[in-house]
């Protein structure tokens, strides 16, 4: 019997330290950062302060040539996906730029030359980038994302009354549920050995905070209506399933939804009619 107990202690202790391992590398996969600076306007290079005393690195674009935000417009904050950086936004940025908006376009911890996690990062500390640059900025803004970066707006437009807008492409729709569609190509045949092991030492990691604070589908339920908000989501998305949007955006007291059919996870904003959708709903929920 004891023997017994002592094989199982010994199983479960393997089972643990692999998982733990896995846990590491999946949150410090290798990062694609985006080359690019911003063409247009007046382009301002800064340092923005963060929690645990770091820093992230942030372009503020004036859509004219002074650094001055001279119209009534919230500021455009951009947050990229998972392994990307703040190039990786400027298509997107360009957009708000022609539209006279001062947008905001940040890199996460851990991200193109922000300051490094040495145990990777999160839904939750993105969130907690953003909502630093919300607080940094000080002003109203809208919030734009993509990806995991989608989640976090939907976090940070559920706490921080400074938001006034949402545009969140691909979102996922809730934590810890969402981990099994992002980390299922990776882990293939192993994903149902390991997922609940992930899970769980992912979960320790923010068992300081309540599920609002990582979790998209909580978040949205105490989205105010004060708060406009546009979910986009590819029909090809093979990353996070596009089903799960409509029933995220159910929960979002003033949502929008656009379903693009060809779009996949990584191309939305390279959709014919992205500019138009996108434009149109910030001209119809935020005037000069």
């Amino acid at each position: 019997m004891i023997q017994i107990l002592v094989w199982i202690g010994v199983l479960l202790s393997f089972y643990f330290f692999i998982t733990l391992a896995i846990t590491l590398i999946l949150a410090n996969l290798p990062r694609r950062p985006v080359d690019g600076i911003p063409d247009w306007g007046t382009v301002k290079d800064c340092r923005i302060p963060t929690v645990n005393g770091k820093t992230i690195e942030a372009w503020v674009v004036y859509p004219h040539k002074s650094e001055t935000n001279n119209n009534k417009k919230p500021a455009i904050i951009l947050i990229h996906g998972w392994g990307r950086n703040r190039a990786r936004m400027i298509s997107r940025a360009r957009m708000y730029g022609r539209e006279g908006y001062t947008t905001i376009l940040i890199s996460v911890r851990d991200h193109g030359n922000s300051d490094k996690e040495v145990t990777g990062m999160s839904i939750l500390r993105f969130s907690q980038d953003l909502e630093a640059c919300v607080e940094w900025w000080g002003k109203p803004v809208i919030l734009a994302g993509h990806s995991i970066g989608a989640g976090s707006t939907l976090i940070v437009a559920g706490k921080n009354s400074l938001v006034k807008g949402v545009v969140a492409e691909a979102p996922p729709y809730a934590f810890p549920h969402s981990l099994k569609y992002v980390y299922g190509p990776i882990l293939k045949w192993f994903t149902p050995l390991f997922m609940p092991g992930i899970t769980t030492i992912t979960l320790l990691k923010v068992r300081n905070h309540s599920r609002r604070d990582y979790s998209p589908l909580d978040a949205a339920k105490t989205i105010p209506n004060t708060v406009s908000t546009f979910l986009i989501h590819g029909k090809k998305d093979r990353i996070l399933p596009w089903k799960l949007t409509p029933l995220l955006g159910k929960k979002i007291k003033r949502c929008e939804i656009w379903i693009p059919e060809e779009s996949t996870h990584y191309d939305i904003e390279e959709h014919p009619d992205y500019e138009k959708n996108v434009i149109n709903f910030i001209k119809s929920n935020f005037t000069s």
